[in-house]
């Protein structure tokens, strides 16, 4: 798999199609992989970039803090690198929040946004829930930390009929190739929580979409709502029946609004 040195690191990406790029960026403590299903389907009509953000996956560990700003440079950097035109971009989470500095610091690189569970700015409400995974994330292994967390990540309704892929993800994260260690998730959890653009989003400019999950607990729909209200001519959807990872829990729904996004602009 290919790496590539942008902003003085390195990356990790995978790429796979042809046709207008659409760059898939995961949440905290997620990697490439996070949108696998996702991507193998927008592949088929368009070229799909997924990236493993500093701290993440097999792109470079970092040694101190960093902020949304930063990651946000890192990945216009990697934009740059690869010779791609203006992206469509996909950010998920943390992946939202890097996407939106992109857009407010790289312009030239951005074709349109989709922000998926993301927010405009932290509260202390917020700050407190990713605290406490950090602290979770010191104290266990990958399984515990897995089953502590994913109830606040998912919808009631994935606990229900999911069961199976419920305990896959949980052994997947026990059996992950390349976790990631309390500190570097520690660190994106700091850039995720000091993340505040309220007063700068009204310069986006570019197309955006934004999607939450009806049951998200992280970002709940009031949330993002607020998000999509402060990006001029933004479009806001809310997902039926999803949590915090609609790309997971329902692959074709959030497919369907992606797409549907993204063709308009074919």
């Amino acid at each position: 798999m290919p790496s590539i040195l942008a902003n003085g690191r390195t990356f990790f990406f995978e790429q796979i199609g042809v046709g207008d790029p659409v760059v898939f960026v995961s949440g905290l403590g997620g990697d490439h992989r996070a949108f696998a299903v996702a991507v193998r389907r927008i592949a088929k009509a368009r070229r799909a970039i997924s990236i493993d953000n500093r701290d993440s996956g097999q792109s470079d560990i970092a040694t101190e803090r960093y902020s949304t700003e930063d990651l946000a440079d890192d990945l216009a950097a990697v934009v740059e690198a690869l010779e791609l035109p203006p992206v469509h971009l996909v950010g998920q989470s943390l992946g939202g929040l890097i996407a939106q500095h992109v857009a407010l610091r790289h312009p030239e690189c951005v074709r349109s946004l989709t922000l998926v569970s993301a927010h405009a700015g932290s509260n202390a409400w917020k700050k407190a829930v990713v605290a406490s995974w950090v602290e979770l994330k010191r104290s266990g292994d990958a399984a515990s930390f897995a089953r502590a967390t994913l109830p606040w990540l998912v919808a009631p309704e994935f606990y229900e009929h999911s069961t199976a892929q419920i305990l896959g993800m949980i052994r997947f994260a026990e059996r992950n190739e390349w976790p990631q260690n309390a500190d570097a998730f520690a660190r994106q959890a700091f850039a995720a929580s000091t993340h505040e653009v309220r007063v700068r989003l009204a310069e986006i400019k570019v197309p955006t979409l934004v999607l939450t999950g009806e049951f998200d607990l992280v970002n709940p729909p009031g949330i993002s709502r607020e998000l999509a209200d402060l990006i001029e001519g933004s479009r806001f959807q809310v997902l039926a029946g999803v949590g915090h990872l609609p790309h997971v829990e329902n692959v074709g729904t959030f497919l369907e609004a992606l797409e549907g996004f993204l063709d308009e602009m074919s």
